[in-house]
């Protein structure tokens, strides 16, 4: 619950931020920065604050059969925060208002599943690891106002896991090392004296079963069928 309010505040936080900057942009004249977006090409680098969960899609066949698996009786993902830091390469498609976004970054996870079997007794199961993300996104700008542009993006990222506790092998739920998702979001660009902020809010949703039923604990992945990842993040982009 602690951590589904501080998700809620984080929400707010965005509204917040997001109607105080537009409020500020109308009132200001001198226009920053007023030919950045004429560059084919600019960096950056990114910090990035997530809520993540492992999202059970299906259920195997034999968790319908319980007695088979003892006092199990259910199986719920938690959310767990998370960061991550990385750089920003933006190529200028055609006009301004498009570009093409290379992102990689280096996240940090917590995944954490809570078991519960009959008696009222639970194991709350959680494995930390380290991710390099490839996110190609698709950036659309609205109009520039004074300093301030508002833009959607979307696009899919290729994650390879680099880092992980060896010593959890066959005594936690694991998951596979590579993950591919489906990435979209909204922010704004502020343009500022000397660079560009960017405040951004971005979905990332896993596509494959990442389950690594092989090597993980018996008794937790039996009644997992499919297994995969959901993700909300806050970007702060500096560029």
């Amino acid at each position: 619950m602690t951590r589904f309010v501080n998700f809620k505040l984080t929400l707010i936080v965005f509204a917040i931020v997001s109607l105080y900057n537009t409020a500020f942009a109308q009132r200001q004249k001198t226009q920053n920065l007023p030919f950045y977006d004429e560059k084919k090409l600019h960096y950056g680098f990114a910090i990035g604050l997530h809520q993540s969960r492992l999202h059970i899609q299906q259920y195997s066949d034999l968790f319908a059969n319980r007695d088979d698996l003892d006092t199990l009786k259910a199986a719920n993902p938690l959310i767990s925060p998370g960061f991550s830091l990385g750089i920003i390469t933006n190529f200028r498609l055609g006009n301004e208002l498009w570009n093409l976004r290379f992102v990689p970054n280096v996240c940090f996870y917590e995944r954490s599943t809570r078991y519960s079997f009959n008696g009222g007794s639970k194991l709350d199961d959680l494995t930390e690891s380290t991710f390099i993300e490839l996110p190609i996104l698709i950036k659309y700008k609205s109009v520039r106002r004074n300093n301030t542009r508002f833009y959607m993006l979307g696009g899919f990222s290729y994650n390879i896991k680099v880092a992980g506790k060896k010593e959890l092998l066959d005594t936690h739920l694991l998951t596979s090392n590579r993950n591919l998702e489906l990435q979209y979001g909204f922010g704004w660009d502020r343009y500022l004296d000397l660079f560009k902020f960017a405040l951004e809010l971005r979905f990332s949703h896993g596509i494959p079963n990442i389950l690594n039923y092989n090597d993980s604990r018996r008794q937790l992945a039996e009644p997992i069928g499919r297994l995969t990842t959901h993700k909300v993040t806050l970007y702060l982009n500096f560029e």
